[in-house]
């Protein structure tokens, strides 16, 4: 009775908690639009070289165990393409107008017939009609007319397809299903192509494209954002000694999920103590304990759209003098590095100016002797960019930032136990990452909303939580 009445007290707060997205209609009616889809076609097709045609799957169902499949997650190529989030299709792209199976244009999709046995268990399939009418296709056809004579790929002087990337090449073969027999028609039709494929073109367009978010991906994003800085701060909030790894992970996703997001974005990481200096650990098992750092490398997908946000805070509440000194390092690294993320400043800049900056700081720690010791406590690159997958199609190098980028800037310090320098600085693991978009006048950090400083991370560590 104890444990029922404690329900019934907390329940209340639960719904009338601060909620980031607020859903008012009876399903999401903010996804991306047709227009958008049809943008992002008429923008690639306006860098396909003459007289081509490009060739684009949906993603593969991918079994989990037994007779359970992974829940679908729709390619982000063709995500971007279509908005079409159903299995077995098929695009088509050509430079020119063509005509196939009667009709003339240069988009043609291939999409799943409906079947009411199917539907009764997996949910709804549109169809030729619900996706003519949802995504404003004019030329749908049933993935089952997708043949070898469909079109003469001999025609074409190029042919931009992603497919061998993708892992459809390599697995189609073991499976039955529709994506798969178009998957095996496409092969044979590349094994008899008489030019090269077109591979590193599709590459250089698409990173292209998706490297510069229009408006309608960045509403989106901010969106990701949002709900993600809400999970960082009640894991602040709440997290305290006796907790494990695991019921962090499980405030910081069920904060997610009560946003809208669909998935997170990525494994959850949260790394307390030795485990914070293990970049990517998301075993998430360990009893937190007093004096510990938990390592939160946490955020939430919202339509497609992911963020990347990590935050490291006290167990306790309070950070001890040393972590306080390596988390200190790390902001200081990372302001330094967003202040250079603007309009042509080159995109090898934010990890510069954050190693330069973490490399000095732990010479003068005694902890690193000279640069290539630091490296081994800062062993990663500083940014990456962000968008429809968390590590998303963007620039590189020395090419100059453009309006419409959007990366993280995540420098961090690990110093694993046993390392080489004075035991007071083991097991201090520290990240911190934010989201920095790209604007006309500089960036905007979109995941600012979740405290970054220890002043910031200790007055909201005293902050009342429904978790705790």
């Amino acid at each position: 009775m104890k444990k029922l009445w404690l329900l019934l007290l907390v329940l209340p707060h639960l719904a009338s908690a601060q909620q980031t997205n607020i859903q008012t209609t009876e399903y999401p009616n903010d996804y991306l639009s047709p227009e958008f889809h049809a943008g992002r076609r008429a923008a690639f097709k306006e860098k396909m070289p003459a007289k081509s045609v490009g060739i684009f799957f949906a993603s593969q169902v991918r079994l989990r165990n037994n007779d359970v499949d992974y829940q679908y997650a729709q390619s982000k190529n063709f995500y971007y393409f279509t908005g079409l989030e159903e299995p077995n299709s098929l695009l088509l792209l050509f430079k020119e107008p063509t005509t196939i199976m009667g009709k003339t244009g240069t988009e043609f999709i291939f999409v799943q017939n409906r079947d009411p046995q199917r539907e009764m268990w997996n949910g709804k399939i549109l169809g030729i009609e619900g996706v003519t009418s949802r995504y404003k296709f004019s030329n749908v056809f049933l993935n089952r007319d997708f043949t070898a004579n469909t079109f003469n790929i001999n025609d074409y002087d190029s042919v931009l397809t992603a497919f061998r990337s993708e892992d459809i090449f390599q697995t189609y073969a073991r499976s039955r299903d529709e994506l798969s027999r178009m998957a095996g028609v496409v092969d044979s039709l590349i094994k008899q192509y008489k030019k090269p494929i077109a591979a590193r073109t599709t590459a250089q367009i698409l990173t292209a494209l998706r490297g510069i978010k229009q408006p309608e991906e960045i509403a989106i994003l901010e969106k990701a954002a949002a709900i993600s800085v809400e999970g960082h701060n009640e894991v602040m909030k709440a997290v305290k000694p006796g907790m494990t790894e695991y019921q962090a992970q499980a405030i910081m996703e069920y904060s997610f999920k009560k946003n809208g997001s669909e998935y997170p974005g990525y494994p959850s990481i949260n790394g307390a103590a030795e485990n914070a200096c293990v970049l990517h650990y998301v075993t998430n098992l360990k009893l937190m304990k007093n004096g510990d750092l938990l390592l939160s490398d946490c955020a939430a997908e919202y339509h497609g759209y992911t963020a990347d946000v990590t935050r490291t805070v006290p167990v306790n509440g309070k950070f001890s003098p040393e972590q306080k000194i390596i988390y200190e390092l790390v902001l200081a690294a990372q302001d330094s590095a967003i202040a250079v993320c603007k309009p042509g400043m080159p995109y090898s800049g934010s990890d510069a100016t954050a190693r330069r900056v973490i490399n000095r700081g732990l010479i003068a720690l005694g902890i690193a002797a000279n640069d290539a010791e630091a490296r081994k406590y800062f062993p990663h690159g500083t940014s990456h960019h962000l968008g429809l997958d968390v590590h998303d199609l963007g620039i590189r190098g020395n090419q100059p930032f453009e309006p419409g980028m959007y990366l993280t800037v995540e420098p961090g310090i690990y110093i694993p136990p046993g390392s080489k320098c004075d035991p007071k600085w083991w097991s201090i693991g520290v990240r911190i990452e934010d989201d920095i978009l790209i604007t006309k006048e500089g960036n905007r950090n979109l995941s600012a909303g979740s405290p970054r400083t220890v002043t910031e991370i200790e007055k909201l560590a005293k902050a009342k939580t429904i978790f705790n």
